[in-house]
């Protein structure tokens, strides 16, 4: 049906061009400081791993926080080390594609595949803004590769073994996604002829890698009491304000669904006018099996449980970037290097598109515009306290900005951080005891309050405050108290 091998682009080159590609466009590309709380998170795990502190934030990520450790022994910037685990991670997700869909639909299918996957809307967001998700693809690549192969060779017992054991792993980088693809593990088995003994040894299997970085995450958090309580307080506060199983607003939960459509579908643009021009049936009904399991389960957590991001939805991307290897693959009957090359930098010629300049709506989210905006509003503001902080103390108030707060309890350590209406002061990282009657306390020896508003906020709403670029201040001489806004922030006392 294709060409022969000789014909075609070879395999390491083409896997090389993708890997220059990602990392060309990721390196240009990656904002200036951690991108977001959940950055700063992790930058503070690499000074102390506790959960129960969202160093990093629940449920711990501990697998990613130890590779973030032994990049961070040759390189100091957070920034850097985040950038480069995402990097690995990319790697290894365009490979594991390769291999999942070259087994599913053919060699071609592979190639464009990962091409697709490369160049992916959702896939490039995640690699700038949030690395930790870039494992939702190398997760679900892996998983689903060890997987097909094990249901494809029943007499081979260790690709099933490596499918629980790559879930156990792949639990220390996500830790729900490997539950979400646990039904795919036991298709799996039950393909190899639902051996009992297969399954307890897969059990096992699944135990041994998992257990002892989960003992790790529990002991850090304080027992298993406590890391249980601090999951569900997470979870709750993630999920009730926008899922209806957790009690939200239909129009919330409707707008939640929507974004999980768009952001898995969004990238599919590149490759679904190609189906009228299949030559041949694509999906029987073990591949269908195959990728229902892979697919609805990831895509059904984000479109009724959670997604808040477009990086979250790189599980059923993935899946879908097989499933679009295959379609574009199987439009000709004969691929020659050329025609295949060609077919490849349309691809990524028109993510890039895609990714540069968003039809509008919720496709802006998962676009190098938003993680622009996001980049240049934390950039201002940094720039601008660290000007005015000048070389003494100073109090910070997180008076509703969209520059997430844990950036200034990172950035600015030996400083406070007064969160508003959140009622929390924060230093060193800590939060801090405040008197029952105020919002905050002002930082000892601090000669400046600094106050951080909406960017959209209206007007001066901080009457006898100067303004110096996004943030508002004010010199301190001695007063005992502060009013923003509604709220009292007042001289700490002896």
């Amino acid at each position: 049906m294709f060409a022969q091998r000789g014909k075609c682009v070879s395999a390491p080159a083409w896997m090389t061009a993708l890997l220059i590609f990602v990392t060309a466009t990721r390196w240009a590309l990656a904002p200036h400081h951690l991108y977001y709380f959940d950055s700063a998170n992790f930058a503070l795990a690499l000074e102390r791993f506790n959960p129960a502190l969202h160093q990093p934030q629940p449920p711990g990520y501990p697998l990613f926080v130890l590779l973030s450790r032994i990049i961070h022994f040759w390189v100091a910037r957070p920034e850097s080390v985040f950038l480069i685990a995402g990097l690995l991670a990319a790697f290894g997700a365009l490979l594991l594609l390769r291999a999942l869909a070259h087994d599913l639909f053919g060699r071609e299918a592979g190639l464009l595949a990962a091409a697709l996957l490369a160049s992916d809307p959702a896939f490039w967001f995640g690699g700038i803004t949030n690395e930790i998700r870039i494992f939702l693809s190398l997760t679900a690549a892996g998983v689903g590769w060890l997987a097909w192969r094990a249901a494809q060779r029943p007499a081979r017992s260790r690709w099933l073994y490596g499918t629980f054991a790559a879930l156990g792993v792949a639990a220390g980088f996500r830790p729900l996604l490997p539950v979400l693809l646990l039904p795919l593990a036991l298709w799996a088995w039950w393909r190899q002829g639902a051996r009992l003994r297969a399954l307890a040894a897969g059990a096992g299997v699944l135990a041994a890698s998992a257990l002892p970085w989960l003992a790790v995450t529990v002991r850090a958090a304080g027992g298993p009491r406590p890391y249980v309580e601090v999951l569900w307080e997470y979870a709750t506060s993630q999920f009730s304000g926008s899922s209806a199983v957790f009690g939200a607003a239909a129009p919330s939960a409707y707008h939640m669904f929507a974004m999980a459509v768009v952001w898995t579908f969004f990238g599919d643009l590149v490759w679904i006018w190609a189906l009228p021009f299949l030559k041949i049936r694509l999906i029987d009904r073990t591949r269908a099996a195959f990728l229902a399991l892979a697919f609805l389960p990831p895509f059904l957590f984000s479109a009724l449980i959670h997604i808040g991001d477009p990086d979250q939805a790189l599980a059923g991307v993935t899946i879908l970037c097989a499933v679009g290897g295959g379609v574009l693959a199987h439009t000709r009957r004969e691929w020659t290097g050329r025609a295949l090359a060609t077919a490849a930098a349309a691809v990524l010629a028109a993510h890039t598109v895609l990714f540069f300049r968003p039809p509008g709506g919720l496709a802006r989210a998962s676009s190098y515009r938003a993680a622009a905006a996001v980049n240049r509003m934390t950039d201002n503001a940094l720039q601008a306290i660290a000007a005015l902080r000048g070389n003494g103390p100073v109090t910070i108030v997180h008076y509703g900005s969209l520059v997430a707060s844990r950036q200034l309890e990172y950035y600015f350590p030996d400083d406070y951080v007064v969160v508003l209406p959140d009622e929390q002061v924060f230093f060193r990282h800590q939060p801090l005891a405040k008197p029952p009657d105020a919002a905050g306390l002002l930082r000892p020896g601090s000669r400046r309050i600094i106050c951080l508003r909406p960017y959209n906020a209206s007007g001066q709403e901080l009457p006898g405050w100067r303004k110096q670029g996004p943030v508002f201040y004010r010199d301190l001489e001695n007063p005992q108290e502060v009013a923003v806004g509604p709220y009292r922030v007042v001289r700490q006392r002896s």
